[in-house]
């Protein structure tokens, strides 16, 4: 049974404990020392997840014709110039200069390294791969948040040099691999499991439920601060529930990575996606900490369990698999910005602050009612 590198893994989970750390303290330093008002907020992301979204079409596509892991080296050396610009910023609108670096970088990394652990798999071990995989730099995200108020209480916006220091140290630590990853030892697809149109289904319907879930997560991560702060909370609380969701979904990588019945069934996919838009209510209306922690595992849950489904139907494919990778990476880039974007202005808008985290959460249930549709098509015809 073939095993992933464990240099793959501590690059995974290196670069998002580096990225998750900055994204942690931006927020923060936006709110507190340059006075971002929410729809502001809302648009820390935007720039860089259209340079995320564009960046990883063009990758996931080029990392099935050139080394998966050049890419990554180069995505790794542009984040930490990312670190470095944004370390030196005075104002917002230097900010939002220079995400796009770091948005154009990220999506040099992940698509192929989420397709190469595709090439190093057989088809009984496709998703406990994916599952430690996913494990690892969810723990590195977790652990971003984790200390993330440490570092804004002691570093400040120094913190992001940090970061880039962290970023650096990775590229000799990615494993190199030659050219020709197409190439498997055995399909990944089985002659006998589900027919094509039943794996573009649920392919689809991931996609569609990790646009909304992924959604929820970024609308925490660039709104909440100034939730909590409004609510005259220590800023800690912003780190807390944000390392509780995702600690949550580092628990559910592991989880779903090692046990197959969610696969090709709506039940529990859908039922964990309810569960986490209902849990995003609860903490967008101010629910004391307590609460929103218990409320962000369950929201984690689902969207761990969303993240699952979108990389395991992606890459459960014996051709393009990069291709399909950078969709899905597209996918989340899209979610990243789009849904803060629009949840930040409806708050700044209507006043009302709750109002960004109902939007989201009532995304999510629209997706859920899409993703039913598509899956009942798929059905009936198989009928």
């Amino acid at each position: 049974m073939t095993r992933l590198s464990p240099r793959t893994l501590a690059a995974a989970f290196g670069q998002d404990f580096a990225q998750f750390l900055a994204w942690s303290v931006i927020p923060v330093w936006a709110k507190v020392a340059a006075g971002a008002t929410p729809e502001q907020l809302g648009f820390l992301p935007v720039l860089s997840g259209v340079a995320y979204v564009v960046t990883s079409f063009v990758a996931g596509r080029l990392s099935d014709r050139v080394s998966r892991t050049t890419l990554a080296r180069i995505g790794f050396v542009g984040f930490a110039a990312f670190c470095a610009l944004a370390w030196k910023s005075t104002s917002i609108a230097w900010v939002f200069a220079v995400t796009p670096v770091g948005g154009v970088a990220t999506a040099l990394i992940w698509p192929g390294l989420q397709a190469l652990v595709g090439d190093e798999s057989a088809p009984e071990n496709l998703e406990k791969n994916l599952g430690t995989f996913s494990l690892a730099w969810s723990a590195g995200k977790t652990l971003g948040f984790f200390v993330g108020g440490l570092a804004w209480a002691h570093l400040r916006l120094d913190t992001l040099l940090f970061c880039g220091l962290v970023s650096l140290v990775l590229v000799p630590l990615v494993p190199g691999r030659p050219a020709g990853h197409r190439a498997v030892a055995a399909p990944l697809v089985h002659h006998d499991g589900p027919p094509h149109a039943v794996r573009a289904a649920y392919l689809t319907a991931a996609w569609v439920a990790n646009f909304a879930s992924y959604g929820l997560g970024a609308t925490l991560n660039f709104l909440y601060a100034d939730r909590v702060i409004e609510l005259g909370r220590p800023a800690t609380d912003f780190n807390a529930v944000l390392a509780a969701l995702f600690l949550a979904q580092t628990f559910a990588f592991w989880f779903f990575g090692r046990f197959s019945r969610w696969r090709y069934r709506p039940g529990a996919f859908l039922a964990w996606q309810v569960a986490g838009a209902g849990a995003l209510a609860v903490i967008g209306w101010g629910a004391p900490l307590p609460a929103a922690l218990a409320a962000a595992v369950a929201a984690g849950m689902g969207l761990g369990l969303a993240y699952a489904a979108s990389i395991y139907y992606s890459v459960h494919s014996d051709e393009d698999r990069g291709a399909r990778a950078g969709i899905h990476e597209a996918v989340i880039g899209a979610s990243n910005f789009r849904i803060p974007m629009a949840a930040g202005a409806l708050q700044h808008r209507t006043g009302l602050p709750p109002a960004g985290y109902l939007f989201a959460a009532a995304l999510v249930l629209a997706a859920i009612a899409a993703q039913a549709v598509l899956l009942s098509r798929t059905r009936s015809r198989s009928l």
